[in-house]
């Protein structure tokens, strides 16, 4: 009997919800470098809720313009199905409004487009403070 693989914690999951084809692959590229986690990708808000509550991730990159459901209404599914949920709010612009109403629904930070290297990292070292879950950040 192989013991390693009966306490090998399970394999981190990140999703990220975009419209947006090439901001999905280079935000899953910049954090490639950075986590050793799957992630999903979800192309609208409708994909986004169902990817998410079929995955279950650890953090959530949600962009906040997404046809079929924007990721306002979506950020308000994951609140009550999981209240502690780490999600990151993802915007070309920062209408003074919805950053407002993300933050009063908790959002563990924002990221303005184009990504930044340094900002991804942030924002995951953010996560790590605040969850303890150092197991996502790869140990190169």
């Amino acid at each position: 009997m192989n013991m390693s693989s009966e306490i090998r914690p399970a394999r981190r999951k990140i999703l990220i919800a975009d419209d947006a084809f090439d901001s999905r692959q280079l935000l899953s590229r910049l954090l490639r470098q950075f986590v050793d986690a799957d992630i999903h990708e979800a192309r609208n808000g409708l994909l986004a809720s169902q990817e998410y509550r079929m995955t279950r991730p650890q953090l959530v990159f949600l962009d906040i313009d997404m046809p079929e459901r924007d990721g306002m209404e979506v950020l308000k599914e994951i609140r009550q199905e999981q209240p502690d949920a780490f999600v990151v709010m993802v915007t070309g612009f920062s209408a003074v409004e919805k950053v407002q109403e993300a933050i009063a629904l908790g959002v563990g930070g924002f990221v303005v487009k184009p990504y930044s290297a340094q900002r991804i990292l942030d924002v995951l070292h953010k996560y790590v403070a605040e969850t303890g879950d150092t197991e996502l950040l790869r140990g190169d």
